[in-house]
């Protein structure tokens, strides 16, 4: 793995994009070009791709128009088209609507350990299930942690960045992502992180992509703007947001395309619903999410961590099966295995963010001062 590459992005959104887009370019154009084979192995022509994506296109650009002009800096700067970039925002919406290769499951659903399609409590609704990573937040007395696995396409491994995004009229974010990404999990300005996990139920359908539901909740002041943010009308589908704020507060948001849930106070999520009201419409959680989450709370409850160290420690565990919070990638699904992507940690209260590229027991983690970055 790679040295981790930071960028630091300031000005209008078009021209921080494109600061993103320049300084990544040979990491986008790897990356789109991975895109382009999924797609092309699906049958997806541009045409075709239009069709489906102007839905949530014109969401999109209705809700996050600065948003939406980052991607139009980055796919200049990246000299990528600007399509297939938002694609990639989309995927979580976009792949459920494609043909798997001869009936194989989705991407989204053979990486939670599904034997056949999961089923929906109703009728309506999405196709697919969206979801991938593992959350938690640690509150201590004078120390709040949140902590975060990516799990992604393997075909996106080595394509990942640190973006300190500045703009002149918001809160600054940094973010570990995926390049094709906007920053979605992370840090900002006010003290705040946030993890997330997608989920799906019966009301997903056209709107807001998730990605950039979740880089608006990214810019939290504190836990009543986090609700806001992230219970913005029109969306698409839902996600775990899994928040902590310097001082202790921690909360976890859980959205429907309709819907909220808030449960309160430090824990963990993965990509099943825990509020049973959103539950109901939602199918039962896979054996992977499942795993996963209850691997997390039980070592949460015998290790009792306080430290970045010991959270770290819980991020390379591979005690959970059919699927280990440390995710590798299986090789005989190749690029398109699920993997971890990237894990970060951030601590609050000291202002320090540590990233590791790839799988966390395999990769350094790195630090990155968050004051530093974000107020040079």
């Amino acid at each position: 793995m790679a040295e981790l590459r930071l960028v630091r992005a300031e000005g209008d959104p078009f021209t921080r994009g494109s600061i993103v887009g320049s300084e990544l370019r040979d990491l986008l154009n790897t990356s789109i070009d991975f895109y382009h084979r999924y797609l092309h192995k699906r049958g997806v022509s541009s045409s075709e791709l239009t069709e489906l994506l102007t839905p949530y296109l014109s969401a999109a650009e209705t809700t996050y128009p600065s948003s939406m002009e980052v991607l139009k800096g980055m796919s200049a700067g990246a000299m990528v088209p600007v399509l297939e970039l938002f694609a990639v925002n989309a995927f979580e919406e976009l792949e459920p609507l494609l043909e798997s290769p001869e009936g194989e499951l989705l991407f989204l659903q053979r990486k939670e350990g599904y034997t056949a399609p999961p089923s929906l409590p109703a009728t309506e609704g999405a196709a697919g299930r969206s979801e991938h990573c593992s959350s938690f937040t640690v509150s201590v007395p004078g120390s709040t942690i949140v902590a975060h696995n990516e799990h992604w396409l393997a075909g996106d491994l080595d394509n990942v960045a640190v973006v300190v995004d500045v703009p002149g009229d918001d809160v600054p974010v940094i973010s570990p992502t995926v390049v094709c990404c906007l920053p979605a999990v992370g840090a900002n300005g006010y003290g705040a992180a946030q993890g997330i996990g997608s989920l799906t139920a019966s009301d997903d359908g056209p709107g807001i992509p998730r990605v950039m539901v979740s880089r608006s909740t990214l810019t939290a002041r504190d836990r009543e703007d986090a609700i806001a943010k992230a219970g913005v009308a029109g969306r698409a589908g839902g996600y775990g947001h899994v928040l902590g704020f310097r001082g202790g507060d921690a909360v976890t948001i859980e959205t429907t395309a309709t819907r909220e849930a808030v449960m309160t106070g430090p824990g963990a999520h993965t990509n099943h619903y825990r509020d049973p009201g959103l539950a109901a419409i939602a199918p039962a959680p896979s054996e992977g999410s499942a795993a996963r989450l209850g691997r997390i709370d039980d070592l949460l409850a015998e290790r009792r961590p306080t430290t970045v160290q010991d959270v770290m420690g819980i991020l390379t565990d591979h005690g959970s099966d059919p699927q280990a919070i440390c995710l590798h990638p299986d090789p005989d699904e190749g690029e398109e295995a699920s993997a971890v992507m990237f894990s970060m940690v951030a601590e609050l209260e000291s202002g320090r963010m540590w990233v590791a590229p790839g799988n966390p027991c395999e990769t350094p983690y790195q630090e990155i001062d968050l004051a530093a970055v974000l107020n040079d």
